[in-house]
Parts: structure tokens; C-alpha cells; sequence
């Protein structure tokens, strides 16, 4: 009878058919590690620059139909804020979850001083310039009130277009994407409060500066007999609080840590070229203070002819890493040199993208 080979695999021929399995998994998993990390980030990618496109779309309408008069009024306003409230006596700012909440000192990087500060290289462009890029600065906890009156489009479908100013404002608010309820996760929101034409002309074309001397008062508080949710009091405090609607009916996008602007004249020299001679914020005056804030109201006060607008905008991914953090639950690592103010940015900026546009005011004061 024939004699049947029943001779398995050698220990040398297991160990490379081990080897080889193991070196083929850990090409495969790279590669799918790699595929999702690179689809993830293109998903944010994607995320941010659709929000961008339209938070940006929106603010070069309106100040590109900015309107302006040389009549002692405050037609634009703009304002740096830190710890202020736009309205103190009802601060919309929402302190739910907020073990780890955004830094003060941190978050305000306008001129060298702060990059000096802050631990940053100055170089000769920045000692030169006395601030950094734009892309890199950061313009306070609560990012830059800005308010103006605008000729722009209405984007109410329900109100007619007639031509008129009305009171506009943006500001990042910090809450809940629907209600003030203490278990919703907030969210950093950019309100852009639109006041209707009929309520602005009740309350005058006055915008008030916050770092006033003389106080600071609500705009339009003395306006009656106001019409609508489009009221002049959206203008500090951009909450609705009338029955019937959402308190976040005027947020254009969530995810929104920055936004800020630097708003320029354009001068001429004697060789008959321009340029660019910034007025807000006054890195130059400013000195020591961190108080930064541009009233244009008169003949002696330029208004602003062109205006860079920036906006940071976290992922979503980069949001639930922030409020994690915020919340406590994601600790600072032992190796990270530095406190929680600066891990705080340290999460924002590796899970946040910067747009920047510049945009042409067309309107100068008359």
C-alpha cells in the first residue's frame, strides 16, 4: 500500500506566514486609518468653508451697503470684547457647563504687546506693524460687537424692501441652540440681529458706544410702541424674548470662537499712491489698555473704506472636543506645557479653521 504524507508546516514556515499576516494588517490598517482621517478632515474642511462662504456672503452685503452721515450720530460701531457685556444688566452669555470656560487673557490678541505676552516670536514685520496677521490675532472672549446701518437687501421675506437704513449687529454669543434650559450644551453662536426699518426710525440712527464716559445706555430704549421681534433691544442683546419664538431665531451659525475685523481709510501719498491706514483696532493708541473701540459719528472721525473680516469656525468634531473640555471631562495632558487658558486654544486651533475677506465699503460719511 502506498504510504500517505502526513508532513505539516515547519516552525520557519509558521513564523513567516505570521509575519507576512501581520505585516499585510498593519499596512491595511494605516491605510484605512489614514482614509478616515483624511475624509474626516475633508468633511470639516467642507463643513467650515460652506459656513464661511455664507457668514461671510451675508456681512459683505451689509456693509457694503452701509449707510454713514457726517451728523454727530454713531452710524458705525465697533468694539473689542473681553469679560464686558454689550448690556450688563442682562448678560445673554451662557455659563452652563462651564468648568474650563474660554479664556479672557488668551483669548485677546490684537497687538504685539500680546504676541509678546503670550510667549509668541516677534518679528521685524510685527514689531514693524505692532500686531500680527489677522489669520493669527484673536479679538477677546466675546469676540468684536459690531453694529452699523445698512441699506442692505431685506432677508425677511415677509418685510418689504424699501430702501431705508436699518440697525444691523453681529456678536458671538455663547448658548443653547434652542432654549436656555441649564441641560443644554452651549454653543458659540454668531447673531446677526436685524432691526426693521420702522422700529429704526422709531429709535434714530444713534448707536452707542460701550466704553462711554457718559454711561452706557440700551439703543432705542426710549423708542415706544415697538412693532415685530426685529426690535432695537436685539441690538445689545440678541435673544428673542417674546412668545412664540426661538430665542436663537437670529443666530446665522453655531461653532463660531472668533470673529473680528480691522477696518481701514485708504490715504494718499505725495507720489500720488494709497494706502492702507488701519483705524480699528488703534494698535498705535492703544498703549497699555485693552479697551479697543472705533465711533464714527463726525467730520473729525474717519469712517472705515475697507474692512478685513475674520471668522474661526471649529468643526463639529472640534466642537464636542471643546465642550468636553469645558465640561471637565477631557483633562489637560501632563505633557502639555502650559495652563488651561492656553489648552483651551491649543483644542481650538487644531480643530478650527480661520476665513478672512476683504471687503469695500462703499459708502462714506456725506
Amino acid at each position: 500500500m502506498r504510504r500517505l504524507d502526513k508532513r505539516g508546516f515547519t516552525v520557519l514556515e509558521l513564523l513567516v506566514a505570521v509575519s507576512v499576516t501581520a505585516l499585510l494588517a498593519a499596512m491595511l490598517f494605516t491605510i484605512t486609518s489614514q482614509v478616515v482621517k483624511t475624509q474626516t478632515q475633508s468633511s470639516g474642511d467642507l463643513e467650515t468653508n460652506q459656513v464661511a462662504q455664507f457668514i461671510l456672503d451675508r456681512i459683505q452685503e451689509d456693509l457694503q451697503c452701509a449707510i454713514m452721515r457726517n451728523d454727530g450720530s454713531n452710524w458705525f460701531v465697533a468694539t473689542v470684547l473681553g469679560e464686558e457685556a454689550p448690556d450688563n444688566s442682562d448678560d445673554p452669555w451662557s455659563e452652563n457647563l462651564e468648568d474650563n470656560p474660554k479664556p479672557i487673557r488668551a483669548s485677546l490678541r490684537v497687538s504685539s504687546r500680546h504676541w509678546e505676552t503670550q510667549g509668541l516670536e516677534v518679528d521685524e514685520i510685527i514689531k514693524e506693524n505692532e500686531q500680527g496677521p489677522i489669520t493669527e490675532s484673536r479679538f477677546g472672549k466675546r469676540g468684536v460687537w459690531l453694529r452699523f446701518f445698512t441699506q442692505a437687501p431685506e432677508v425677511d421675506p415677509d418685510a418689504q424692501n424699501s430702501g431705508a437704513a436699518r440697525a444691523v449687529s453681529y456678536q458671538i454669543i455663547r448658548h443653547g441652540l434652542i432654549t436656555d434650559s441649564q441641560d443644554a450644551q452651549p454653543r458659540y453662536q454668531l447673531f446677526r440681529s436685524d432691526v426693521s426699518v420702522e422700529n429704526t426710525i422709531k429709535a434714530g440712527y444713534n448707536l452707542n458706544p460701550l466704553f462711554d464716559e457718559s454711561g452706557n445706555f440700551e439703543y432705542g430704549q426710549l423708542a415706544l410702541n415697538q412693532e415685530g421681534i426685529r426690535q432695537t433691544s436685539l441690538i445689545n442683546n440678541p435673544l428673542v424674548k417674546i412668545d412664540g419664538y426661538l430665542p436663537t431665531t437670529f443666530s446665522m451659525a453655531n461653532n463660531i470662537i472668533d470673529f473680528g475685523i480691522r477696518a481701514y481709510t485708504i490715504r494718499q501719498r505725495s507720489d500720488g499712491t494709497g494706502y492702507l491706514n488701519q483705524i480699528f483696532p488703534d494698535v498705535r493708541e492703544s498703549g497699555s489698555t485693552d479697551e479697543y473701540e472705533l465711533v464714527c459719528s463726525s467730520k473729525e472721525d474717519s469712517f472705515p473704506q475697507i474692512v478685513d473680516v475674520m471668522v474661526r469656525i471649529l468643526t463639529s468634531e472640534g466642537a464636542s472636543v471643546i465642550a468636553l473640555f469645558e465640561e471637565g471631562k477631557l483633562p489637560v495632558p501632563s505633557s502639555f506645557k502650559g495652563d488651561t487658558e492656553d489648552y483651551w486654544w491649543e483644542l481650538a486651533e487644531e480643530n478650527s479653521d480661520v476665513f478672512v475677506r476683504r471687503i469695500k465699503v462703499f459708502s462714506n460719511g456725506v
